[in-house]
């Protein structure tokens, strides 16, 4: 007596080799760039600018902050700066910071290097 049960066997997916970066997320979403700025390079290039004067000063104020409430008002403006060009993995990690109620030790080092791949890669967008 058959019980009706079906197997399927999944297909076999190639493994990504040890250094493949094809997995891996840009710094910066363009297309995002591109359709905030409706492709006008002049604008990107002027957002991203200003992106690189403030951002600085946003996660500095994010670190140095005296109080949670001071910390959250600076990783909210820190978040919506971020949204804004496209830098997602800066945005999700000031969100988490923004949210938070104790201490942020580890999150303030993932910030700081998201923000060191997107500031790398800002300025080598500017430079071309």
């Amino acid at each position: 007596m058959s019980m009706g049960i079906s197997v399927k066997i999944a297909e076999s997916q190639p493994v990504a080799a040890w250094g493949d970066d094809s997995h891996r997320r840009l710094p910066l979403d363009l297309n995002h760039l591109y359709n905030q700025t409706l492709g006008d390079r002049s604008l990107q290039r002027e957002v991203l600018k200003m992106f690189l004067d403030k951002s600085g000063e946003l996660v500095a104020r994010v670190r140095d902050a005296a109080g949670v409430e001071e910390r959250r008002e600076a990783a909210h403006a820190l978040v919506g700066s971020a949204r804004g060009i496209g830098a997602f993995s800066v945005a999700y990690i000031a969100s988490e910071i923004e949210l938070a109620r104790g201490p942020v030790v580890g999150r303030l080092k993932a910030l700081e290097a998201a923000m060191d791949a997107a500031r790398y890669f800002i300025v080598d967008f500017l430079a071309e």
